[in-house]
């Protein structure tokens, strides 16, 4: 064990004790002075990083808060009628982390029989009020149980780790430069009843389409600030919040089988989203494919090229490749047989090697607030550990030059490159932002749909099949432990999300008919190298992932992408029973 001198030597490089006063206590002084919670986040900060220990225990080289401080809305409406109207005009979630150890060993990244929940940091809620006695009361207990429950956890991890060998230690916790960034606070101003009455328009719509069984129209508003303040001399207070206007809506066919259909509008703000007449008009569009599924021939089986075009290839790469770009590690084990249940990137070992055709580079950009005019849900200057968002190449020419990076160290990636995005719950891990998808002389659709054709003659095929939207999986943590592989992405080993919209596209004459019931085959993220063209223009799709917990919609990404066509997918009919349609007729369209 290291001399307690030792351990104040490197505590005064990591938490700088009196040094770390100037640091923030003057560059933010005006900032704090108008604002109560951000003087009271600093200063029992200050209090814990000089006097926070047990005794004969370790002291904490690092202390951070990151809070949101947000207004919630959420309206929903069925049919023209209001279902649900929630609104909070204010809410404080915090999230305390505490290390103890070294930047090389911490209590971070364990998972074990009694910390099984511990490692996420999971928010506890601060008073409402800017009441800066009762506020440094919150931080005071918050912290205090952080601490010991960051001590158990470092004596679980030393003590799983004691009887192993590790070939390559690679350190828990990057040594990164501080940022210190005061924006104004956010001021949200918007008319609850205005947006009841557009939710309700909006639903309303699906009274013209007596196919439909189920419908819904959800608003979702979450805006506000996010602070961000560490005892590194990291001080963040920054705009955030997602706003999503959903519509969403399910059938039968005659043969008893579920069809389901959405279409997502997504801004940073409200102004953000489309005018009512412009998602009137995607609703209704939406409405009327949904209404042709339920009479659409299903296909058996599909084995030929295939045309993913429009969200359909934006949500392939969401899926198989998204996740794979993480250079997150996966945590310590207590059991090393629990390892072996986690999924792990198929690309991580692959650097420097081609992962896909020569005419597609991948880039990852969270500074780019809008492409074209639509707004790009993943924008951010600062990710949840403080560090400045940059563009990173991550894949150039096809070949794979590095991965998306948070503070926790990569063998061959030693600091974050400011991608460490967390969840309500968990610790930070790195995941995209704003993912961009080029293509070297891309192609139209036009010639893209001429090549398919071409494809399928050659093979003797009838028809080749176009793919215009997917489903998007689950976006659900379920309280787990983080992992980015389940940021709305395909773990390995999983399908790709069944498709919504697709046709076939006959080889006499080009002509494209709807088809339904399809489900995807075993798309390894080898497939993505056969990619034989992409096209000129490319598609913004924007997701949420990882639930609605703790008043957030998740982590908010997007993914920009051409179309693609594959010389060969396979697809399938869906398998299992089917419920009955139902015995009576919609009662609105019965009167």
């Amino acid at each position: 064990m290291r001399s307690l001198g030792g351990r104040r030597r490197k505590l005064l490089f990591a938490v700088p004790g009196l040094a770390l006063l100037p640091i923030l206590a003057g560059s933010a002084r005006a900032a704090s002075e108008e604002d109560v919670l951000l003087r009271a986040l600093k200063d029992e900060l200050y209090r814990s990083v000089e006097k926070l220990k047990v005794e004969n225990l370790e002291k904490p080289y690092y202390i951070a808060y990151a809070l949101v401080d947000g207004q919630f809305l959420e309206i929903e409406a069925a049919f023209g009628a209001l279902v649900k109207t929630q609104r909070f005009p204010r809410g404080r979630w915090l999230k305390t982390e505490v290390r103890v150890g070294s930047h090389a060993l911490d209590n971070s990244e364990f998972l074990g029989s009694r910390s099984f929940f511990f490692g996420g940091g999971f928010p506890r809620p601060l008073v409402l009020e800017d009441d800066y006695d009762a506020l440094r009361h919150d931080l005071w207990l918050a912290t205090d149980e952080v601490y010991k429950g960051a001590l158990e956890q470092y004596a679980q991890k030393r003590a799983a780790l004691q009887n192993r060998v590790e070939p390559e230690p690679i350190p828990d916790f990057s040594e990164e430069r501080p940022n210190e960034s005061v924006s104004p606070r956010r001021r949200v101003q918007y008319d609850p009843a205005k947006w009841q009455g557009i939710v309700r328009r909006l639903s309303g719509l699906f009274r013209g389409f007596p196919g439909i069984q189920d419908s819904s129209v959800k608003l979702r508003v979450i805006l506000g600030d996010k602070y961000f303040l560490s005892s590194e001399g990291g001080l963040i207070r920054q705009p955030s919040g997602v706003v999503l206007l959903s519509a969403r809506a399910s059938t039968q066919a005659a043969d008893g089988m579920r069809l389901r259909h959405f279409v997502p509008f997504y801004g940073k703000s409200l102004e953000d989203l489309p005018s009512e007449a412009e998602m009137s008009a995607a609703i209704r569009r939406m409405a009327e494919e949904l209404t042709a599924l339920a009479t659409a021939p299903t296909l058996e089986n599909y084995s030929g090229p295939a045309l993913l075009t429009g969200q359909a290839a934006a949500e392939l790469f969401a899926q198989l490749l998204a996740p794979q770009l993480s250079g997150h590690r996966p945590p310590v084990f207590e059991r090393q047989e629990m390892a072996a249940r986690i999924p792990r990137s198929e690309l991580a070992d692959r650097l420097n090697r081609p992962v896909l055709p020569r005419f597609l580079s991948v880039v990852d950009d969270p500074t780019q607030t809008e492409l074209g005019g639509q707004p790009l849900i993943g924008a951010y200057a600062f990710d949840d550990q403080g560090i400045a968002a940059r563009p990173v190449t991550l894949i150039q020419e096809g070949v794979l030059k590095t991965l998306l990076m948070s503070r926790r160290p990569h063998k061959e990636i030693p600091q974050s490159n400011g991608h460490g995005r967390a969840l309500a719950q968990g610790s930070a891990a790195a995941v995209i932002g704003n993912l961009f998808v080029r293509a070297a002389d891309g192609k139209t659709f036009a010639e893209l749909k001429e090549e398919l054709i071409r494809l399928c003659r050659e093979q003797g095929l009838k028809y080749g099949l176009l793919i215009k939207m997917l489903e998007q999986p689950a976006l659900t943590e379920g309280g787990l432990p983080f992992f980015p592989f389940r940021m709305g992405g395909r773990p390995p080993g999983e399908s790709l999300s069944a498709p919504i919209l697709a046709y076939t596209v006959s080889v006499d004459g080009g002509r494209e008919e709807l088809v339904r019931g399809l489900t995807a085959g075993e798309i390894p993220i080898r497939t993505l190298k056969d990619i034989l063209a992409a096209g000129s223009e490319s598609y913004v799709n924007n997701r949420t992932a990882g639930g609605e917990e703790f008043g957030t919609t998740g982590i908010a990404a997007t993914v920009i992408a051409p179309s693609l066509l594959f010389e060969e997918l396979e697809f399938k009919r869906a398998s299992g029973s089917q419920q009955k349609p139902v015995l009576l007729p919609h009662p609105s369209f019965t009167r």
